[in-house]
Formats: C-alpha cells, structure tokens, sequence
C-alpha cells in the first residue's frame, strides 16, 4: 500500500484526505482504479515519461510564440493569442469533464481523452511564449521563480512533511520555506520589499499547497498499484499546476515591476 512505499512522502490517511484535497492531482489519484491483473501499474517513472512529452507539447508552442508573436500591439497578434487561450481553456474544460465522469462513473483514460487534453500544452505554450517576447525581465523572473519551487517540491518539501506530523501544520511550514527565497528573487528583480511579500506569501503558500498535494497522491498512485493509463492525467494535472503558477507569478510580476 501507499504507506509502505520506500522513500515516499507521509500520506495524509484516509480516503477522506482525497475527497477534500483541492488539487487536480488528487482528483486523479481519487479516479485512478487499480491495475487489472497482468498489466503495468502506475509507476513514478511512468510519470516522468509522460511529464516529457506534455512538456516538449508546451516547448512547441513557446518557441513560435516567443519568437514571433511578440507585439503585442498588433491587432492580428492579440486575436491569434486570444484564439490559442480559448482552445486551451476548451481542452481544460474537456479533461474537467473526464475527471468528473471518471470518479461518477468510473473507467479508463482512452484516446479521446489524451487527443482532446493534449491542445492544453501547447496553446498555453503559445501564449506564455507570446508573454515572455514582450516582457522577458518579469517572464524570466517567473521562471526562475517556478524553478524555485520545482526544486522545493522535489527536495525539502518531502523532509518537512516527514518531520512535522500534523498536516496543516506540514503545509504552514512548507509555505514559509517557499516564501523567502520568491521574495528574494523579487528583490533581485526591483520589486518594493513591502508590495511583493503580500502576494510572495500568497504565491508560497498555494505552490507548497499543490506541491505537497501532487507528490502525495503520486506516491498514493504508484503504492497502491492504480492503473498505469493514469499516469496521463497525472503528468497532464502537474503540468496544469505549474502553468497555473506560472499565470499567478506573472500577474505578481508585473505588478512588481510597475512599483
């Protein structure tokens, strides 16, 4: 079982951890069924693969749309972004839709389901491409940012949920060890001391929120032999998170810089 994996995190117990977790995440991981007999099961390696591909879908898109969509006074430039969010937003709509049938009425990712999520990747990739051409000091800021809390996810977050018992108070600890080094990197970057720590704080703790979530109910996943076909949602769900983060920073960004 999920407890038992050898180097995962402290799983909250109970089913009842997943029916309030507020991430994407951990909607898959109350969804995903378990393996049937003789086929592959969820795996963290798995995982990465399909984190690969979604991430090299968005790369197709942020290269063209760093590289030419760019003005963002021109008129065709705009409608062209406009065009790639609402298609984007369409595929977060449909996958909102498979998750929820998933968990009413059971079943298993199929090609539809990736067919029609995958737009996701790559018409966000296309406007944050768009984004960091016409604004590469906050965009890189951003970056540097998410890089920041990627490498908290992956590395402290899991001995602080180790070390501190209570869940809460986990989260509360990892939202503070997020917060100092975002605003750091503010200042780094000219923001005000006092207008970035508000949204800092914010920022810190949404992405120790999310974070702690994902790694839980991967660990969850792949512990507790669930099927290997969710490992796309899984992948799909971390990725959104991120690009969520990205959007939150960059509108904190922005204000930053503009004090």
């Amino acid at each position: 079982m999920a407890d038992g994996v050898s180097g995962s995190l402290r799983l909250p117990a109970g089913r009842s951890w997943l029916q309030s977790a507020s991430s994407v995440m951990s909607r898959v991981a109350g969804c995903a069924r378990h393996a049937p007999a003789g086929e592959r099961a969820f795996s963290r390696a798995g995982v990465v693969r399909k984190l690969a591909v979604y991430g090299a879908a968005f790369l197709a898109g942020f290269v063209p749309g760093w590289a030419f969509l760019y003005d963002q006074e021109e008129q065709w430039v705009r409608g062209r972004c406009i065009q790639f969010l609402l298609v984007g937003l369409f595929s977060i709509f449909v996958m909102w839709w498979f998750l929820s049938r998933f968990e009413s009425h059971g079943g298993r990712p199929g090609f539809w389901c990736l067919a029609l999520t995958m737009p996701t990747m790559p018409c966000w990739g296309v406007a944050f491409g768009a984004m960091t051409g016409a604004n590469p000091g906050v965009m890189r800021w951003v970056f540097v940012s998410v890089a920041v809390l990627v490498v908290a996810g992956v590395t402290w977050l899991r001995f602080v949920s180790d070390l501190v018992r209570v869940r809460v108070a986990a989260w509360a600890a990892s939202a503070a060890s997020c917060v100092l080094p975002s605003w750091l990197v503010c200042l780094l970057f000219g923001g005000s001391p006092l207008s970035c720590l508000p949204w800092c704080v914010a920022v810190g703790a949404t992405g120790a929120l999310w974070f702690l979530q994902d790694l839980w109910a991967i660990d969850y996943c792949a512990g507790d032999d669930r099927d290997a076909s969710f490992e796309w949602l899984a992948a799909w769900a971390l990725i959104f998170d991120l690009i969520t983060l990205v959007a939150a920073l960059a509108r904190g960004g922005t204000a930053a810089q503009g004090q």
